[in-house]
């Protein structure tokens, strides 16, 4: 059998767009939230702490050098490290939806193993990310 050119391009469409299919998507805040919990699962904890929203990270840096100035500096102020240090992984997530969406703030219902709870997501220029700050409050 052999491949015409309008095959072969479809061929390359469709494994182009299936490469995409795992990537981080922040363009909704389920798809934000989404890709936050994949990357986490995977270990890409990098790319996870920039799927948190900027009062997120400043919270948790400001945590992580509170802890590094109480320990005399025996623990390096690394928020990253405290953030996701002996965190067992993440249970899976079988659906996450829309509750609420108000300008810039939105609210997904995220569902896992038997539980249910909220994520607050915030509008970025970047995109949506997982904003954390409230309850990482004093």
């Amino acid at each position: 059998m052999r491949l015409t050119a309008t095959t072969t391009w479809l061929l390359a469409l469709l494994l182009v767009g299936m490469g995409g299919c795992n990537q981080p998507r922040f363009g909704t805040p389920q798809d934000a939230y989404t890709s936050f919990h994949r990357l986490v699962k995977r270990g890409e904890l990098r790319a996870a702490w920039g799927a948190l929203s900027q009062p997120t990270q400043e919270a948790l840096t400001k945590r992580a050098q509170a802890v590094s100035d109480a320990s005399g500096g025996a623990v390096k102020a690394e928020p990253l490290g405290l953030f996701f240090a002996n965190v067992p992984p993440p249970p899976d997530v079988t659906e996450v939806s829309l509750v609420r969406e108000a300008g810039n703030e939105a609210t997904v219902l995220v569902r896992s193993s038997g539980n249910t709870h909220e994520v607050r997501m915030v509008r970025e220029p970047s995109g949506w990310k997982v904003d954390l700050s409230a309850s990482l409050q004093p």
